[in-house]
């Protein structure tokens, strides 16, 4: 389940310094590490928070190896929102509980690498008529509003309704946010490849010795595959049953709509008073084109939520490709019949969002070689997973 590459333009680049754009794809260093203690395949979010959460926790040197570029996959044209509490009553307490924890390392992240990683607080407007877990069962952060409420808090609004405002979540710009933890890893003396594709794996016995790739042969320590999807590698003993769930989504030039941050099901505002809408899910569409037909679509819900966005145009449109597994939950387990090789893949919509905590989770594992509590909803072998 190879991902494509992404279509159309994501806003994510636009936003970014040159500086921070050279950052995403570093290429090959001259002095590539072949003995580092820790690989991780997989340049996304997930891969790259974790390779940073194993450098601070002082696990030795730790080497993200990339395909393409850092954030060219699901994560670079993903909404960027971190809402855990969204969740809440909709999906499984276990999952819930570690977007929360996640939504908490992102704060910690923000605030251990220099300059930040561009988090930004956002507050969530969920319009009715069914909210988080059916209108009865909130979380703490939120509270209810009355249609009059919702009208004062977005007066463009069309057609207020009753809804539930959930505050304290949070936003990054993907983009800028690999390129803060990129700079962050390289400070803990880690490293970063990039256009090197990742081709098979030796083993010795129970262990992983050997990781090949276009680039040449590593020795590592310790494997963690962030690969979105499940791996394809050979000899890896690893079969999951996942594919890939296109969506479309659409940035507007800059607009006079007030709202809180976001409001589902229409748009999140960017901070220049853009609208960022989709999140499709285009069932059946494997092809990585942008369909014309899906972006009117979406725009045409945009203008009727929001009038005053009649002559205001859209500046981008793009699609990616989300890893999916059958239950719609991601792995975060080891390889199965190996002690040195740890999975996470298929986090779907969340990846972003669950990062931080997924790379917790795998460092305390690869650490104490004991596997966390918290991990265990997301093992590999659970029922309907398997190839």
């Amino acid at each position: 389940m190879r991902a494509p590459s992404r279509a159309g333009r994501p806003i994510w680049e636009d936003a970014l310094t040159l500086e921070e754009v050279a950052k995403l794809d570093p290429g090959v260093p001259g002095e590539l590490n072949r003995r580092p203690d820790i690989v991780v395949v997989g340049g996304g979010m997930v891969g790259l928070a974790t390779a940073v959460i194993c450098a601070q926790a002082g696990l030795g040197h730790v080497t993200v190896v990339e395909q393409r570029s850092l954030g060219a996959g699901a994560s670079g044209g993903a909404a960027g929102l971190l809402i855990p509490d969204a969740h809440h009553g909709s999906d499984p307490a276990p999952f819930v509980a570690l977007g929360r924890t996640s939504l908490s390392g992102w704060r910690r992240l923000d605030s251990t690498c220099p300059g930040g990683v561009g988090l930004l607080p956002l507050e969530w407007l969920g319009l009715g008529p069914f909210p988080p877990g059916g209108g009865s069962d909130l979380p703490p952060t939120a509270h209810r509003l009355t249609a009059d409420e919702v009208e004062r808090l977005v007066p463009d609004l069309a057609a207020p309704c009753p809804g539930v405002l959930i505050a304290r979540q949070g936003r990054v710009n993907p983009l800028r946010a690999l390129a803060r933890l990129a700079d962050q890893l390289v400070a803990c003396e880690g490293s970063i490849v990039s256009g090197v594709e990742v081709l098979d794996v030796s083993l010795q016995g129970d262990r992983v010795v050997n990781v090949t790739t276009s680039a040449g042969d590593l020795s590592p320590g310790a494997v963690v595959f962030a690969t979105g999807g499940p791996p394809e590698l050979r000899h890896l003993p690893l079969e999951l049953r996942g594919e890939l769930a296109k969506g479309h989504l659409l940035a507007t030039e800059p607009t006079p709509v007030n709202s809180p941050g976001a409001v589902q099901p229409f748009a999140t505002q960017l901070e220049d008073g853009r609208l960022l809408s989709g999140g499709t899910l285009d069932v059946g569409d494997s092809t990585p084109v942008v369909r014309p037909g899906v972006v009117t679509e979406i725009r045409s819900m945009l203008d009727a939520a929001f009038p005053v966005l009649k002559d205001i145009p859209t500046s981008h449109r793009w699609c990616c490709f989300r890893p999916v597994l059958a239950d719609r939950l991601p792995v975060i387990d080891r390889v199965p019949g190996l002690v040195n090789a740890w999975v996470t893949c298929g986090h779907y919509r969340t990846g972003i969002l669950m990062a931080p905590a997924t790379g917790d989770l795998l460092a305390e594992w690869i650490a104490l070689d004991d596997a966390p509590q918290e991990a265990y909803p997301f093992r590999v072998q659970r029922p309907g997973l398997q190839g």
